[in-house]
Parts: structure tokens; sequence; C-alpha cells
């Protein structure tokens, strides 16, 4: 009799102090090719990364100085880490956006995460002509 009211309390300690989340949003993955036709040279110093035709509409390049580099494997695959932070401020958050950088050699491609905020990563891959 102890157990059943011991396991009575138990459950009724559980139900009182567990959380319920809801969610109303989805992520749904999905890779496509934005663009075959436009050429997009990626430059990589020892201080900085710079991106030239971005994007169609932006008249600027996209230019990423380097915190840090490191060596390590993404997908189980020896690549190379940039860390990086934006040389102009976000209009929107007046702070600089950090970034990360995942050179993949063997693969080909270059992997490019840009922190809008906390919350928000903008993911671009783009497959490299060696």
């Amino acid at each position: 009799m102890k157990m059943i009211k011991l396991l009575f309390l138990i459950f009724a300690c559980n139900s009182m102090n567990g959380q319920s989340l809801k969610s109303t949003s989805l992520l749904i993955k999905k890779s496509e090719v934005l663009s075959n036709d436009r050429e997009t040279n990626i430059i990589i110093s020892e201080s900085e990364i710079t991106i030239k035709n971005y994007s169609d509409n932006s008249q600027k390049d996209l230019i990423r100085k380097i915190e840090k580099i490191e060596s390590k494997p993404y997908n189980n695959i020896n690549c190379t880490w940039y860390y990086c932070v934006s040389v102009e401020k976000d209009t929107f958050r007046n702070d600089y956006r950090k970034s990360i950088f995942i050179y993949d050699k063997l693969g080909k491609s270059i992997l490019f995460a840009d922190f809008a905020s906390e919350v928000d990563v903008f993911w671009t891959k783009f497959y490299l002509n060696i």
C-alpha cells in the first residue's frame, strides 16, 4: 500500500511540474540550385574572405574578416573552418554579423553559414569548379 501511495505521489508531482510545448512553425530542409549560369568568385586570404557577385541585386562584395581558422571534421570529412565577422555593421541589428565558412576540399565545396541573429542562420553552399 505504501508503494502505491509513493508511486501516486511521484506521478502527481511529475504531472504538476511537467511542461507541454507547442510549435506553430515547421522547418523543411530544401536543397535547390539557385543559379547555374552566374559565376561567383570566392577569394580567401590570410585575413579575410571576399565573395564577389554573391547576390543578383547586391552592388557590393560580401567581405568577412577571419577571426580564427581550424581544421576539424564536418560529416566525417576533414575540413577547414573559417570563423569570421562582417566588416560593416548590420543595418537592422547595429552589430557585426558572424559567419562560418566550411571548406571541403574533398567534396569541392564551401558551406557558408551567415548568422543574422542568435537564432536565424542562413546557409549557402557553393560548389567549386576546381
